[in-house]
């Protein structure tokens, strides 16, 4: 029997720190990473004190070709993960990376031109659905394909009897896919996420496709996501804008009458 932890990484700095806690506090064998396969002797040097991690991020930057703002962006979040898996090798523990590294530089490069698109969005107030619509599709059906390929390479490298921990940042019934008659599936959540307009927006294309939701509706969610960039934008910590967010979405939702 196989046993998997999947512990969701919803969220931005904080969600990291939580995760990177919880590896500190709880006792496991082998852990998945969501990083390119090839990017693995990196991470297991600067695990192992064979590279700082500023060498490690110099590595990934050279292996992906992505933009320094995007690199910046996942070693903020990333950092405390890091920090947790410090000299892990020597309690007989082991990583590994479960992404193959093209369609993960393909999924990195749709990020890439989806900020371009709210740029633009922020900046000239033009609105193209159309654009929107199939950006959101292709990189729909990139992370589709991505997660099948994920999901048989972490099934196959999974130990028997051993406590194997995967981190996961996609939509949550997806993770159903991992479920096997010789695996037993632990899903963690450690804290609520509110998604931010565009991600639920993702997950409602995700769950019905374009030809379910209207243009209009489409529309609506992507005004939504510039009045949350604004909030994010005119803030100095994303985690705190983030929080601003929900507390203002809360508000406006009307409860449920008592029965």
């Amino acid at each position: 029997m196989k046993r998997l932890t999947i512990l969701l990484t919803f969220g931005f700095r904080d969600a990291y720190r939580k995760v990177a806690e919880w590896l500190r506090r709880h006792p496991w064998d082998l852990l998945f990473l969501d990083l390119p396969k090839e990017s693995e002797p990196f991470i297991k040097a600067c695990a192992e004190m064979k590279a700082t991690a500023i060498e490690f991020w110099r590595s990934y930057g050279l292996l992906t070709g992505l933009a320094e703002p995007f690199v910046n962006s996942l070693r903020l979040r990333f950092q405390s993960i890091l920090e947790s898996i410090r000299n892990a090798h020597l309690r007989g523990r082991e990583i590994r990376c479960y992404r193959d590294l093209k369609s993960y530089i393909d999924e990195k490069k749709m990020l890439e031109r989806i900020f371009l698109l709210e740029f633009r969005y922020q900046v000239t107030g033009r609105l193209e659905v159309e654009e929107w619509k199939d950006i959101l599709c292709r990189e729909m059906e990139t992370a589709g394909d991505t997660w099948n390929r994920a999901v048989e390479r972490i099934l196959e490298e999974a130990e028997p009897n051993s406590r194997n921990t995967v981190l996961y940042g996609g939509h949550l019934e997806s993770t159903n896919r991992l479920r096997r008659p010789d695996t037993e599936l632990e899903v963690i959540l450690l804290e609520d996420y509110w998604k931010s307009p565009l991600d639920i927006l993702r997950t409602l294309l995700w769950r019905h496709g374009t030809d379910k939701i209207s243009d209009e509706r489409i529309e609506s969610y992507l005004k939504l996501q510039k009045k949350y960039l604004d909030l994010v934008i005119g803030s100095k910590d994303v985690d705190e804008a983030h929080r601003a967010w929900t507390h203002m979405i809360q508000r406006t939702i009307i409860p449920a009458p008592p029965e």
